[in-house]
């Protein structure tokens, strides 16, 4: 298994001591996705990893704004997943914007409701 697969697999896994280990001996690490469409700067954020968000973007100069599968943004996976600190992050520090929305037309928050089973209950009453 090459380095990249390796490292693409600990982000894909949530295994964030093995993706810290090896992303700063990956080359190019900005060209490693899933299935072409899903970044590492993607997975780190639906992972909640801030300290790895912070440096995909800072030091390897990922694309915050980059579109991965059904035209999701970072923001779309840390709000799927609850990563609040990592919205702030992207949102207050990164300038992404909030009412992005992916293929279907959902915003991040869509996102999150579509998730919290209090909120979908609420909505549905």
């Amino acid at each position: 298994m090459s380095l990249e697969s390796r490292c693409l697999d600990a982000f894909d896994r949530g295994d964030h001591e093995e993706a810290v280990r090896l992303l700063p001996l990956v080359e190019g690490p900005t060209g490693i996705s899933l299935s072409g469409h899903t970044s590492l700067l993607h997975l780190s954020s639906r992972n909640g990893w801030l300290d790895v968000t912070k440096d995909l973007i800072t030091q390897y100069r990922c694309d915050p704004h980059e579109r991965g599968e059904g035209g999701r943004t970072c923001l779309h996976y840390a709000a799927r997943h609850d990563h609040v600190d990592v919205l702030k992050y992207l949102i207050f520090e990164r300038h992404c914007d909030p009412m992005a929305t992916d293929t279907m037309g959902q915003t991040p928050l869509h996102t999150a409701a579509a998730f919290s089973r209090s909120v979908k209950y609420l909505l549905s009453t």
